[in-house]
């Protein structure tokens, strides 16, 4: 069993600034990623890798950002600041403001999800999370956030369920794979799973995670098996995640 622990709590604010991004009254910038993107990369055909074959598809999130009026996107920067700050009176009063001009607006939902949790409100952070997937349903991180609360309240399955949406959503959710994986280390004992959810997280990111690579030689000496072959990173559209995104591996954020 692997035992470093982490809180998830920090991510409040990195995490608002991500969907502050998401919600642009101006016309999105490709990034890196994504201009690598438009030239189809297949992903390695690694025997391991539970990545489906074939081209990496965009994030779909990230595909249909919302366009805002100048207005509303300076609300966000203010409830951004406000959490920056741990004002959370001010940041719910500012992202309730929000989703009650446009409450199809799944970043806010989301941030006031957040909000609620920094303040151990657990049953508002529920129900943040689920208006902002009921507003979004490719809001990844609405998913991952849902599963880590209902993971800390020892609601396994319901966090299974979750990480498995996102992951039908977006099978190269990067995080989702992180996260999914520590669930059935830590937690529901299926040590294949995990591993093969932690090599597609290192393959997807591919940038060495050292952490993620120490989990994974764990989970292969405890399942005897040889080390497999590294796989090809695969090109994908998602942003970098913001500090560890939505998991941490710890034994009582994901």
């Amino acid at each position: 069993m692997i035992s470093n622990k982490r809180s998830g709590s920090g991510l409040v604010w990195l995490i608002s600034v991500l969907l502050l991004a998401g919600c642009s009254s101006s016309a999105p910038k490709k990034t890196k990623s994504e201009r690598e993107a438009s030239d189809p990369v297949a992903i390695a055909a690694a025997s391991a890798s539970i990545l489906p074959a074939g081209p990496a598809t965009p994030n779909p999130y990230l595909q249909n950002k919302p366009s805002v009026s100048s207005a509303v996107a300076q609300q966000f920067a203010n409830a951004t600041r406000a959490m920056r700050n741990k004002q959370w009176q001010q940041a719910e009063t500012l992202l309730q403001q929000i989703v009650a001009q446009n409450n199809k607006l799944s970043g806010a939902y989301l941030n006031l999800g957040l909000v609620y949790r920094a303040q151990n409100e657990t049953r508002r952070a529920e129900e943040a999370f689920s208006n902002a997937i009921t507003a979004n349903h490719t809001n990844l991180d609405a998913y991952n956030q849902l599963a880590i609360l209902q993971r800390e309240q020892g609601r396994f399955s319901d966090a299974e369920v979750n990480y498995k949406k996102a992951l039908s959503v977006w099978p190269y959710h990067a995080e989702s794979h992180r996260n999914i994986g520590i669930l059935y280390d830590l937690y529901l004992g299926k040590n294949a799973e995990a591993l093969a959810h932690f090599e597609a997280y290192q393959q997807l990111r591919g940038d060495g995670d050292k952490q993620v690579i120490g989990w994974i030689a764990d989970l292969q000496r405890r399942l005897g098996i040889a080390p497999k072959p590294k796989a090809a990173p695969a090109a994908t559209t998602e942003e970098p995640p913001a500090a560890e995104n939505s998991g941490d591996k710890e034994a009582s954020n994901d």
